[in-house]
């Protein structure tokens, strides 16, 4: 088997019925298996999933525990040499998986391979980064005056339609090898959501491999179609994980100037909230108090996927 697709699945089964029928209608030449990970959805997306896809192995979660979780348990089952992580609101094109696992068989050095990502209209989309740095929170903060913007300097802008080594590529459309999945732990369980791809390919590097960005392959990436009723805990949940990456791969002082500048950043949103006629302004509170004790106590007040019960 060339190749196991893994696709997490959270009320997004309309997304997701349209993404399995580009990858049955664009991938004739790939030795595939499809594995779907349902987190308790409730719009019907694993009977839907089984009843039109026979083929594909669905996974109906009871709880949601979180989309790394989930991708993890995708892995185990899986019989692929090589796992592609692939979003529910992405649609497949023509030769990508095949260009994709062709990196692979050709590069033995290569530990990951993302392709090209568009929206509808045609237009690419930032897929591939720096690792997280203070400087990078320094140079794109809003509260930062321009005079220091100027004296920390920028990095040189990535050129997405050309090919080339990254330091970490978005987890939308990511295709590792399994041996090496697995050798490195897998992705980490303690993100629920958001950062477990930086943090995936950080280890990728630490082994001695590469993460390219292969540009001659693509999707659609139908980007925030997936998340839109849930802006407001995806948010919670990007800072409870970026304050766990920090915690995890920053050194000391790092860490303090970037708990500072969260917690500053909390404390802000508190101010506002405060202020603000909003209806939901205690609940709101009460979320900014728990991410405030997650900055400074550094543990988890309670379970992350209470701020949060989206799953992918």
């Amino acid at each position: 088997m060339d190749l196991t697709i893994a696709i997490i699945s959270y009320n997004t089964r309309d997304l997701l019925l349209t993404c399995l029928k580009s990858i049955q209608d664009m991938t004739k030449d790939v030795e595939y298996e499809l594995i779907v990970i349902d987190n308790a959805s409730s719009d019907g997306s694993a009977a839907a999933v089984q009843a039109q896809f026979p083929q594909a192995r669905v996974i109906a979660n009871q709880n949601n525990g979180g989309y790394a979780n989930a991708c993890n348990q995708a892995v185990v089952i899986g019989r692929g040499q090589y796992v592609l992580f692939l979003n529910s609101d992405t649609v497949m094109r023509a030769c990508t998986l095949a260009k994709m696992v062709s990196c692979l068989d050709r590069q033995l050095d290569i530990g990951a391979v993302s392709c090209l990502q568009c929206n509808e209209a045609g237009q690419v989309l930032q897929s591939c980064f720096p690792f997280p740095s203070v400087r990078d929170h320094l140079r794109y903060s809003a509260w930062i005056p321009t005079i220091i913007k100027r004296i920390v300097g920028s990095d040189s802008e990535i050129d997405f339609t050309v090919s080339q080594d990254v330091e970490w590529a978005n987890g939308a459309c990511l295709m590792v090898r399994k041996g090496l999945f697995e050798q490195i732990g897998g992705f980490d369980n303690r993100f629920f959501m958001y950062f477990e791809d930086v943090d995936l390919c950080r280890r990728i590097h630490q082994r001695g491999y590469r993460v390219w960005h292969a540009a001659d392959c693509e999707i659609v990436h139908l980007i925030g179609r997936s998340s839109v009723k849930h802006r407001d805990q995806l948010n919670v949940q990007w800072e409870l994980s970026r304050i766990r990456y920090v915690e995890k791969h920053f050194w000391w002082l790092e860490r303090l100037i970037m708990k500072v500048w969260i917690g500053g950043g909390v404390l802000a949103k508190m101010f506002r909230a405060v202020c603000s006629g909003r209806s939901d302004r205690q609940q709101q509170m009460e979320t900014l108090r728990t991410m405030l004790w997650r900055v400074w106590v550094g543990r988890d007040h309670f379970k992350d996927h209470a701020a949060c019960s989206v799953g992918g």
